[in-house]
Order: structure tokens, then C-alpha cells, then sequence
């Protein structure tokens, strides 16, 4: 193992230490060793509790969990920059990051002069630097600017130099967080290129909120919450894992902060006959919820009360963004779905089976007219209700089209 902790715990301590607080930790405690020491003040934060586990070399360990979780205090661990409060931290071999592109560049300095700085400052000899130099200056594409402050980089330019040079750091362990989205499209296939390259002969822990990049890369995955491991293993059953958790905490979330009428900027008119009393999301077996993933069941159910007699009434139903973009419409008159009303109210329900849309927000605007006469409706609340979608798929844009690439030579 080049990388392993044993029952490791940090603890940050928010007041002024104490004689008593120095003693106890230089002689430990069986309880803080488990991160649940009992003396502990209750604005002492854990860090991280209890957490075990090993890299081994050609092994991508990948990291995810909420902010806050615990995932950058353990690349500190690692990297030796904070010291556990309980628990052995054990590293072999040279550590390198891919964290902080660029960290250490001087603003005034050429991007010659910076990739001898930076290098320096990553663990390089100087002939180390210079046997790597021109390696380091093709990959970045700027062999152009080279000699231009690099003050004067976009961005993208300043993190393809950080990204070169700290690719060819030769390390055993290599910590990463959030750095394969740098540049533009073809430099981040370089940098795949290049990471899967370092996989073979390094030990990498990876941490990133990129589920698709997690799965993509990641032999092994550990999913970490307020500072404790929840679940290791195999990328698709901790991801799954992991998404259903957020499923639920959000679901809770939305429910307990939801208004009972429509929010603040909704409109809502109509004649009155028929009137919209409420509508719930459900899943594929009717259970309640806010939150799906892509590909879920959705089912819409639309509540309403009659109040006056109505002549050919329908429903119709519009997805959108928050910015209003216009994903998808429908209604029973364009269907040919007959809606029988009678007595008092009742309920209408919409299926979309597998859901097509990727990681986002979404509102609904329903409604109920007669004839499909949209310009007079009986009742039209718009944003009605929202939901979520969240999603481990890599694709771009709102929807998941299904699609298959192929060559012809």
C-alpha cells in the first residue's frame, strides 16, 4: 500500500487550547482514536471519524460526499499538510497534486520564469526542470506566450500551464480535486490522456462533485459523510448509492421549506369552473417525491374540484426551466384522452416513463380549459410545482437523447 489509514480522525479545535487539552492529546484516548471522544467540547469539528482505508499502486481511489463532508481534509492527510488527531496516516513514495493549478505562479513573471518557480515549489530539481522543459511547454500549447507575463493569461491558459507542469511531477502518490475540466475540449482530452497514463504507475486519489468522471476513471470509490466513510466499493454501486441519498435528503429538504401556494413571481388565472387544487410528483409506483434521477418513472398528479358545470374540459401540462426555456407540452385534447368529470372533483395523472432529463430544476405549469381553448382557461397556474433531477450521466444540455457513435472507413 503506498497509501493507508488506520482509524485516522481530525479534529479542528474552535477555541483556545488548554495545559489539559495539550496533555490529553499527547497521551490519546481509546475513544478519540474512534473519533468520539467523550471530553470533547461540542464546537470541536471532526474533520474526519474513524476513517480506514488503502491505495495501492495502479489503483484510482475516488472520493465523493457533499461540502464539507471531509474529502480535502484527507487530501491534507495525505499530503502531510495537517497531522491527525487520532489514528496512523502512513504515505510512501513521493506525493504530487493536481489541486491548486497554478498555485505559487508569480503574476509578474514570464511563463518561462514560472515553470521553473512552480516546479520548484511542486519538489522538482532544477535539472529535473530543465531535462522536462520543453515536455512540459508542448503539452501546454503556449510556446507562444512564453515569454508573456503570465498576468496577461486568460484563465484557460493560466490552468493548461498549472496542469502541465504538475503532470510532470514524477510522484508514487498523486492527489487530485476537481482538475479534469480545465481548458478547453481538446486540452481536457489531453489531460485524460495523460491521467490515464499516470494511473498505471502512480496511486491517485481523485476527489471530485463529477460523478461521470468519478465512474469514468475510478477503479474504487469511497463515499464520505460528515467525515465518516458511508459506503466503499465498486464506482456504480457507490454512485447509486450516493444519488439515492441526496434523492432523499433533498426530497426532505423541499418538502419541509415547500409554500402551499404558488412562490413568489407565479401567475395564476382563469374563469373558475374548474379549479386546480393541487399537483404531486410521484414515482413509478406512486410514491411521493421531488427528487428523481434521469431515466426514473414521473408521474404527475393533477387534483382538481369542479365548481360551476362545464362542456368538454380538458388538462394540459408544460415542463420548463427556470429560465423559462420551453422543454415540453401537452394536453388530453391533443392526446384524444377523454376526461370524464363528475360529482365533486377528482384526479388526473400524466406518466413520462424514463424520464429523459439530465441534472437540473424544473417546473411545471398546468391547467384545465374546455376544447382546447388555451386563451380562456378555466384555471392556469403557472410554476405550479417543481422538481429535480440529478444524474452520474456525463452527456451536456437538458435532455438525455439515446444515441450510439459509430465509424465508416
Amino acid at each position: 500500500m503506498l497509501v493507508q489509514f488506520e482509524h485516522v480522525s481530525k479534529c479542528y479545535v474552535r477555541r483556545r487550547r488548554t495545559v489539559h487539552d495539550s496533555l490529553r492529546r499527547l497521551f490519546g484516548r481509546r475513544d478519540a482514536a474512534r473519533g468520539q471522544d467523550p471530553e470533547a467540547p461540542e464546537n470541536d469539528l471532526w474533520a474526519v471519524r474513524g476513517v480506514t482505508f488503502g491505495v495501492r499502486r495502479g489503483e484510482t481511489l475516488g472520493i465523493i460526499g457533499p461540502n464539507g463532508a471531509g474529502k480535502s481534509t484527507i487530501l491534507k492527510l495525505i499530503a502531510g499538510i495537517t497531522a491527525p488527531t487520532s489514528g496512523h496516516v502512513a504515505v510512501q513514495g513521493r506525493v504530487g497534486t493536481l489541486i491548486e493549478l497554478g498555485a505559487g505562479f508569480h503574476q509578474d513573471l514570464t511563463g518561462r520564469e514560472n515553470i521553473y518557480l512552480n516546479g520548484a515549489i511542486l519538489g522538482l530539481r532544477r535539472r529535473e526542470i530543465e531535462a522536462r522543459f520543453d515536455e512540459i511547454v508542448a503539452f501546454s500549447g503556449l510556446a507562444d506566450f512564453l515569454d508573456v507575463p503570465v498576468k496577461y493569461y486568460s484563465s484557460g491558459m493560466y490552468a493548461k500551464l498549472g496542469f502541465a507542469i504538475a503532470a510532470h511531477v514524477t510522484a508514487d502518490v498523486l492527489l487530485t480535486d476537481e482538475i479534469l475540466a480545465v481548458g478547453d475540449v481538446a486540452f481536457q482530452r489531453q489531460c485524460f490522456r495523460t491521467f490515464e497514463k499516470l494511473q498505471a504507475a502512480t496511486a491517485i486519489v481523485f476527489v471530485s462533485h463529477d460523478l461521470a468522471a468519478i465512474k469514468k476513471v475510478c477503479s474504487r470509490v469511497l463515499w464520505i459523510k460528515d467525515g465518516a466513510v458511508q459506503l466503499a466499493g465498486p464506482p456504480d454501486k457507490v454512485i447509486e448509492a450516493y444519488l439515492e441519498s441526496m434523492q432523499q435528503e433533498r426530497e426532505e429538504s423541499l418538502r419541509s421549506g415547500r409554500p402551499g401556494r404558488p412562490e413568489a413571481g407565479a401567475r395564476r388565472w382563469g374563469s373558475g369552473e374548474v379549479e386546480i387544487e393541487g399537483i404531486t410528483t410521484c414515482d413509478g409506483d406512486g410514491r411521493p417525491r421531488s427528487v428523481f434521477k434521469t431515466f426514473d418513472d414521473l408521474v404527475v398528479h393533477i387534483r382538481y374540484r369542479i365548481n360551476r358545470p362545464v362542456r368538454d374540459p380538458g388538462f394540459g401540462l408544460k415542463i420548463c426551466t427556470p429560465d423559462d426555456v420551453f422543454l415540453h407540452g401537452t394536453n388530453t385534447f391533443i392526446q384524444g384522452a377523454s376526461v370524464a368529470v363528475g360529482g365533486g372533483g377528482g384526479t388526473v395523472q400524466l406518466r413520462y416513463p424514463r424520464l429523459p432529463l439530465l441534472a437540473g430544476t424544473y417546473w411545471l405549469t398546468v391547467g384545465a380549459t374546455s376544447g382546447n381553448d388555451w386563451s380562456a382557461p378555466y384555471d392556469l397556474w403557472e410554476r405550479a410545482q417543481k422538481f429535480e433531477v440529478l444524474t452520474a450521466r456525463p452527456d451536456g444540455g437538458a435532455v438525455c437523447l439515446e444515441h450510439r457513435w459509430g465509424t465508416h472507413v
